[in-house]
């Protein structure tokens, strides 16, 4: 997958989109781009950090798949900013910053369209990401 391209992407979709970052469990590495002119709420250190608890928060809740369907992306609303998570592929996680004004829920779709658009796999759906 695209990771770069796909961040480029997420954040042409509306200028209060602050933030798009890729995480792969395992790797201290997060392919990540920022709207110019944001300045940064975290620094990197502390952004890896909530991706890694997001990625463990996300492995939680699949936990009841079985009993009410696959998760397909969350959001939670903060003072300062919007934050939404989607499964990329088994083994990442996407999150994106919005400013509070832009509800994620305005963008999902169009950013599920772009993920299917950068996925390696043409039957994508943004499901499940790998408990192991």
């Amino acid at each position: 997958m695209d990771y770069k391209g796909l961040n480029n992407e997420i954040l042409k979709l509306n200028s209060k989109v602050r933030y798009a970052g890729v995480y792969l469990p395992g790797s201290v590495e997060i392919y990540e781009k920022m709207q110019k002119g944001i300045t940064r709420l975290s620094d990197k250190d502390k952004t890896l950090d909530t991706l890694i608890h997001a990625y463990m928060r996300w492995r939680g809740r699949q936990h009841y798949s079985s009993e009410i369907g696959e998760p397909l992306y969350t959001i939670t609303k903060y003072a300062k900013i919007n934050r939404l998570i989607i499964p990329l592929h088994v083994k990442a996680l996407l999150m994106i910053n919005t400013e509070p004004e832009l509800e994620p829920h305005e963008i999902v779709n169009d950013v599920i369209k772009l993920i299917k658009k950068y996925s390696d796999d043409p039957n994508y759906t943004p499901r499940r990401v790998h408990l192991g």
